[in-house]
């Protein structure tokens, strides 16, 4: 039988068994090849996080644990569970994203029905316990204003109350505890993870433009339409607060953290039509900052 080499060998396979050992050459060096992998949120950007994963498989990087929060927390449930880059790929690609929202303005901005409906089609009624790469989902309680970190719960459940944003999402109540998304106090969930071999993921873009005040037609300009203006200043709030959260989980003395951060400043938080560039823009930098793991 023909020995198969490690480039062959993707993360998947390994973890599952599909490859007996002796048949792999330099075992070794696989297995030192282990990292906590932590998966940063900013709505539409965090597809990029597809194809880091596409180059952690591609090279034999193995995954031993992983957090993630918010939208987010998805992605990390189906590495988590055996979904493949490409199974993702393909899955985000079949999402029309506002075919999702249900609005219901009664009370919160969008209800939980639909995107319920299709996660169930991945999860159904898997629990985070059952999974073989040990998950961390985090949600901050609100009462407390502390953070939960789900290791032992059903996915769905852990997700819905780690989505839980402010003003969108109804906060989720489990027993007797209420939740909120986790990054109102950390988008980037690094200390969560037992080790301090860490590859963690931001799609955090630097806050460097000016706000666009006037817009200019023809030969004329004009004030920024109110509306607009205001969706400046919320997105541009909403990232240096993330930022300020971001450098505290980097800059920490007790965890060796690779950090992957692909460059989206031309991306906006509502770019899911983008999922192309999107995807490319993590596996080139993932190669550029992994490359010698």
């Amino acid at each position: 039988m023909n020995k198969i080499s490690t480039k062959e060998i993707t993360n998947w396979e390994f973890h599952n068994k599909n490859i007996i050992p002796n048949n792999i050459t330099s075992v070794q060096n696989i297995v030192q090849k282990q990292y906590w992998l932590a998966l940063g949120w900013w709505s539409a950007l965090g597809l990029s996080h597809i194809w880091v994963i596409k180059y952690l498989e591609e090279n034999c990087i193995i995954i031993k644990e992983i957090s993630g929060t918010s939208m987010w927390a998805i992605i990390a449930s189906f590495y988590a569970s055996w979904k493949t880059s490409d199974y993702m790929m393909e899955f985000a690609k079949s999402i029309n994203f506002l075919k999702l929202i249900d609005f219901d303005l009664k009370n919160w901005l969008i209800k939980w029905d639909k995107i319920y409906k299709k996660l169930e089609e991945v999860f159904w009624e898997i629990r985070i316990e059952e999974l073989d790469i040990k998950l961390k989902i985090v949600a901050t309680n609100i009462e407390t204003w502390e953070k939960t970190i789900f290791e032992k719960w059903k996915i769905i459940d852990a997700i819905r109350a780690s989505i839980s944003l402010p003003w969108i999402f109804k906060p989720y109540k489990i027993w007797t505890n209420i939740y909120i998304d986790w990054w109102i106090i950390c988008n980037l969930p690094i200390e969560v993870l037992d080790l301090n071999n860490i590859i963690a993921v931001s799609v955090i873009k630097d806050v460097n433009w000016k706000l666009k005040t006037k817009k200019k037609i023809f030969w004329y300009e004009f004030d920024t339409w109110f509306v607009n203006l205001n969706y400046q200043v919320l997105q541009r709030s909403f990232l240096l607060m993330m930022k300020t959260n971001e450098q505290i989980s980097i800059n920490t003395d007790w965890k060796n953290v690779l950090l992957v951060k692909p460059d989206l400043w031309d991306m906006d938080f509502l770019s899911f039509d983008k999922l192309d560039e999107l995807i490319k823009k993590g596996y080139e930098e993932a190669s550029l900052v992994l490359w010698d793991i």
